[in-house]
């Protein structure tokens, strides 16, 4: 921190010469100007030998004020104005806004029974308490946060009061005051209005600056960045305020040895309990969100706990409305678990079946079994989920160039289940001979819809390896534009015969193309053999496909779970491909060395979002062979697979808009965008407002501020977004109602607290103590700051040099004219004289 505090300006004055620096160079100066008046007055009475001495030392005199004057000009006198101003002893304040500050201060209740969070108590003791007041007395003070990064100074301290920082997407506006001046660093701008706020303006100010929110805790970069920027003779020291808990970035090793170097004196104020710290929190929470009425479907939950080893607990599932205030909250489901010594995280799995459409809001509370164990906050022990039940038919098209067998399996499925309604289109099957085939489906076509209105009427497309020739241009146009504009789901699975056609005349097939998620490679002839397997390779998941709902594939038994992947046996091909579209997700790899490239393994399974519609790519028509573990595996993958691709048409309702979130889950503090397409009655987008109101309310029905508003994207038509940032563990619901409509559009986001600043909530005391280490500074306890934090920092003020002014003497018309004056007296009396 720059910021700097002046006393009253001083002025000293004196009068200098361009003498020798050395005792040398001033020996031999002196000595010179011996020599030289010696040689002169020697020179000047010799030619005047003849003249009476009146004359003579006249002349001489004439002769050593010339010199004199030369003498005078080689010294250079000057008049030297310095002013000089105190620079105030500097603190820098390094403040912890990680989630973990959230956690309780010590292991005690308050009076009013509610725990006092550790932001809470660096709040009353540094602030409210008037310590930082006092310290401003001597020294500047920069407030500096940090969790995932470095920031500030937030505000500067002095004597002249507390200013916080304006964003610099903030008005360049400014506002001139009397008094003295705060200079922040470059790039920085602090608000001089802040000297207007009331003290309950002030405090909210310091309660939004040290909102935590943070998903890590980067102690160490942070440190090691701010002292580079605060090390300098004036810096009294630097204070790191937190519970210690680093868990991302550099080590604080390296900090602690670059402040030692610079010498820069580090304090650090260690906050929260330093006792291991109890807490059972529910770590995640996943269910499908569209479910056909009567189709079963899982909800996973999974219980993480922290010094809880071998200790009991069970898990309760609640049903409810959603959005409700919990008044209709009924018990559906509860089970027991225990964790082992290594305190792995268990998941736990509640089936659930639903006959009657609507909405469905899902509770999930975890408990321990021992009532005396006291946990270190009750606020992450419960999760939501939503899930809407409908009794409409998924519109499915099945294309296929030739009646492979993965086909038929699954159009026998699709066509047997009572949430689809399917039509085929078997690309071997002509008009005249359509009446002698039997397909089961609702209807089969021998021909590609003609128009998008034809095309609209279905929710998703699974192509197996199909003839894309048979569409020409305008078919080929609408329908990327069916994915892209009207939120349909493609699903693609390779074969030899027509999907190599892509990779070879990529111009014609340019609108198909860029709607797999991978680039196709060409099936050459020497891949066909090299690539030939007599043994199936297995197939494995993704970190980002085991997440995923769909690929929980079941047994006969009923028990669904990614795990039974490595109970599958696999395929024996996978089409080549080129590589991974920009933005598209691997969700499973063809894990066989053979088949490897320089990019890894080759995908079985990829996604993408393309526009407000989903793609999915299959590499091999073969996933029949699952029915190897069940035939209920099977139809499960691929209905929920089916529901993944269809998500953006799922409900038939809400045909004037859609409301998107692009996350469902997020940590606190972190940014959700909401993204919103919002149509006319005859559905051209909606273009006419500048922004659209909405409302966010958490789970105990508390708005979330801000936004209350989408604004307009200049760049898609129709479509409003904008951010907000959860504070707090729980769920977020958004609501917009779509204008000139009776139309309500709702999205909800789950928050919960990362992992990281969960795992070690206690304070590291051992880290604390060794900060400070050779650097002149120590540890204090929160509790020990208020008595001893003021001895520990030395007023280290002093002046400085704001600006100098050097006026030679010498420098005058007047001696000009007297030098020319007794040079040319000297002149006339010689040649009154007749000398030379």
């Amino acid at each position: 921190m720059n910021a700097l505090v002046l006393a009253q300006a001083t002025d000293f004055q004196t009068i200098e010469f361009d003498l020798p620096e050395s005792t040398l160079g001033i020996l031999g100066l002196v000595v010179g100007l011996i020599a030289l008046f010696g040689i002169t007055a020697w020179v000047s009475l010799r030619d005047t030998r003849f003249l009476s001495g009146r004359w003579r030392t006249f002349l001489l005199l004439l002769r050593a004020a010339v010199l004199l004057l030369v003498l005078m000009i080689l010294l250079n006198p000057q008049e030297r104005t310095q002013t000089t101003e105190i620079e105030r002893s500097r603190v820098s304040i390094l403040l912890d806004t990680s989630s973990s500050m959230a956690y309780p201060a010590t292991d005690e209740e308050a009076e009013n029974g509610q725990t006092v969070t550790r932001t809470e108590a660096v709040q009353k003791t540094l602030i409210e308490s008037g310590l930082l007041e006092e310290l401003s007395k001597t020294h500047n003070i920069g407030i500096y946060t940090f969790d995932t990064a470095l920031r500030g100074p937030e505000a500067v301290i002095s004597e002249s009061g507390t200013t916080f920082s304006l964003e610099t997407t903030e008005s360049d506006d400014t506002v001139e005051t009397e008094g003295p001046a705060i200079a922040a660093p470059t790039g920085t701008r602090v608000n001089l209005e802040d000297a207007e706020l009331t003290d309950d303006e002030i405090s909210q100010k310091w309660t939004e600056l040290l909102q935590p929110d943070g998903s890590e805790t980067r102690l160490g970069e942070s440190l090691n960045e701010l002292v580079g920027k605060s090390a300098g003779n004036t810096l009294s020291g630097l204070l790191v305020v937190t519970d210690g808990r680093l868990n991302a970035g550099l080590e604080a090793e390296i900090a602690r040895l670059r402040a030692a170097r610079s010498e820069t004196r580090l304090v650090t104020i260690g906050v929260g309990s330093r006792k291991p710290q109890i807490n059972l929190r529910m770590a995640g929470m996943r269910s499908p969100t569209d479910v056909h009425r009567g189709d079963p479907f899982d909800i996973s939950v999974v219980v993480q706990g922290a010094n809880l080893a071998e200790q009991n607990g069970s898990v309760t599932l609640f049903q409810q409305s959603p959005g409700s205030d919990g008044k209709d909250r009924k018990k559906v489901d509860s089970q027991d678990f225990q964790f082992e010594e290594t305190e792995v995280p268990v998941e736990l799995k509640f089936q659930q079946q639903i006959s009657v459409p609507g909405e469905y809001e899902y509770v999930a509370v975890a408990e321990l079994k021992d009532g005396t164990l006291v946990e270190l906050t009750m606020d992450d022990n419960q999760r939501h989920r939503e899930v809407e039940i409908t009794d409409r038919k998924q519109k499915v098209l099945i294309i296929s160039s030739g009646p492979m067998r993965d086909y038929r399996f699954v159009r026998n499925m699709l066509f047997r289940h009572s949430g689809v309604d399917s039509d085929v289109w078997l690309q071997t099957v002509q008009g005249q001979n359509v009446g002698f085939v039997s397909q089961e489906a609702t209807q089969v076509l021998t021909e590609f819809p003609k128009t998008l209105a034809e095309l609209n009427k279905y929710d998703v497309i699974i192509a197996f390896d199909a003839n894309w020739d048979l569409l020409n241009a305008e078919q080929q146009e609408f329908l990327n534009g069916w994915v892209d504009k009207h939120r349909g789901g493609m699903i693609f699975v390779a074969g030899e015969l027509f999907t190599p056609e892509l990779a070879r005349d990529r111009e014609k097939f340019k609108d198909i193309a860029v709607l797999y998620p991978v680039i196709p490679g060409r099936m050459l002839a020497e891949l066909r053999i090299t690539q030939r397997a007599d043994r199936a390779s297995p197939v494995r998941l993704t970190p980002e496909g085991r997440t995923l709902e769909f690929l929980q594939i079941a047994d006969a038994t009923g028990r669904s779970s990614v795990d039974l992947w490595k109970e599958f046996d696999g395929i024996f091909r996978s089409y080549p491909v080129q590589g991974i579209r920009a933005g598209a997700t691997v969700l499973a790899e063809y894990n066989n060395p053979r088949a490897r490239t320089q990019d890894g393994q080759p995908p079985f399974l990829a996604s993408q979002l393309y526009g407000q519609g989903k793609t999915l790519f299959v590499s091999s028509a073969e996933t029949w062979r699952l029915r190897a573990i069940s035939a209920e595996g099977h139809q499960r993958f691929w209905t929920s697979m089916l529901r993944y691709v269809g998500e953006g048409r799922r409900s038939q309702g809400q045909t004037l808009g859609m409301l998107l979130l692009d996350r469902s889950e997020a940590s606190p503090g972190q940014t959700v965008t909401i993204r919103a397409q919002l149509f006319n009655n005859d559905m051209s987008p909606l273009k006419e407002r500048d922004f659209v109101s909405i409302s966010i309310v958490d789970d105990q029905g508390r708005p979330i501020d801000p936004p209350h508003e989408l604004r307009r994207d200049p760049l898609r038509d129709g479509q409003f977004v904008n951010t907000f940032r959860p504070s707090r563990p729980g769920s977020c619901r958004v609501t917009l109602a779509v204008p000139n409509s009776d139309e309500v559009l709702q999205a909800t986001v789950d928050v919960s607290t990362p992992d990281l600043e969960s795992q070690s909530p206690s304070q590291d005391v051992a880290l604390l103590t060794a900060l400070p280490d050779q650097t002149g500074g120590q540890y204090l306890a929160i509790e020990e700051v208020v008595a001893q934090l003021a001895d520990l920092l030395p007023d280290r003020s002093q002046p400085i040099q704001i600006d100098e002014q050097r006026v030679p003497l010498w420098d005058n018309d007047w001696l000009m004219y007297l030098m020319a004056g007794l040079l040319a007296i000297e002149w006339i009396t010689r040649r009154m004289f007749r000398l030379s």
